[in-house]
């Protein structure tokens, strides 16, 4: 479908499927969705998500550049387009600490082709940007990492535990919240490892991004309920949303649409709901189907994931 097409006739599609009267049901979650996910045309994803009853992106790439990279001109546009459709952000995603800890190497070979990596030298910079979209935004939550996985995350535990004090300390001045990211290719990868870093890092301008689809790649087969058990709920602020199949040490594990893998979504929201959880999440499709699509991948992922919060 073209973009005009999409805008005319397949929002209107969108508008009128019944997946849509089930927004009444997922409004006690704040859920949404990583625009480029669904493409980086931003105002196409954000019909799309319209489409869905919801009012919740994250940004992360659009139009083609990451969205810590903006000009300002790009953020008068965007803000324009959210304003039109009646769109919140709830988190600016940034590659901050997703880069080698000086003096390690990545147990990862495809380390460096990671288009999300930058160098050390360049952390404070990208933080600064990071935080300055993220008032340009209105919102108040960064994403950040804990550094490309080494061989021994253990082994570097205190230093990445050191910088993440260090960061915080700053964001916390500047009235900004830091959702650390649990990624398979950080050092911080599991619901374990998790919540032993915010256990040493406490300060209050330091959450945790929950990130199931993650921890099931990094070998934690069970996100819900053993990654989950052991976190501080409290300081659970964000969440993505993916779903994995076929994990196999020493390989990637294989996306799918939430509600199609092998984690336990359903108890994970009914967790949710009974802990009283209050933050924000989104859709991060990650699956790709057939036919390479990454809006109907997306889509499917949507129906699967309201399918969930239905029952749950």
């Amino acid at each position: 479908m073209r973009r005009r097409e999409f805008l005319a006739g397949g929002a209107t599609a969108v508008m009128m499927s019944p997946l849509a009267a089930l927004a009444a049901n997922v409004k006690q979650f704040k859920l949404g969705v990583i625009t480029d996910e669904v493409t980086q045309d931003f105002e196409q994803a954000l019909v799309w998500v319209r489409g869905f009853g919801l009012e919740w992106v994250e940004l992360r790439f659009v139009w083609g550049k990451y969205v810590i990279d903006f000009t300002g001109e790009d953020v008068k546009r965007a803000k324009e387009l959210l304003a039109k459709y009646g769109m919140r952000v709830s988190v600016v995603d940034s590659p901050y600490f997703k880069a080698l800890l000086p003096g390690t190497l990545s147990k990862f070979d495809d380390a460096k082709g990671d288009r999300l990596q930058s160098s050390y030298a360049q952390q404070e910079a990208v933080l600064e940007r990071a935080m300055a979209r993220t008032r340009d935004f209105g919102a108040d939550k960064v994403r950040i990492f804990s550094f490309l996985r080494v061989e021994e995350p253990k082994t570097v535990f205190d230093r990445v535990a050191k910088e993440l004090e260090r960061t915080s300390a700053i964001a916390k001045r500047e009235g900004i919240r830091l959702v650390l990211e649990n990624e398979f290719s950080c050092n911080v990868a599991t619901g374990a490892e998790s919540a032993a870093m915010l256990s040493a890092v406490k300060s209050s301008a330091l959450g945790l991004n929950w990130d199931p689809g993650n921890a099931y790649a990094a070998g934690e087969l069970k996100p819900y309920p053993d990654g989950y058990a052991p976190l501080d709920k409290k300081r659970l602020w964000h969440m993505h949303l993916k779903d994995a199949q076929d994990y196999e040490k020493g390989k990637d594990a294989e996306w799918r649409p939430v509600g199609g893998g092998k984690i336990d979504y359903l108890g994970q929201f009914r967790a949710l709901l009974k802990d009283g959880y209050e933050g924000t999440m989104s859709l991060e499709t990650h699956y790709l189907n057939a036919a390479k699509n990454k809006e109907g991948s997306s889509r499917e992922s949507m129906e699967g994931l309201l399918k969930v919060i239905r029952e749950a």
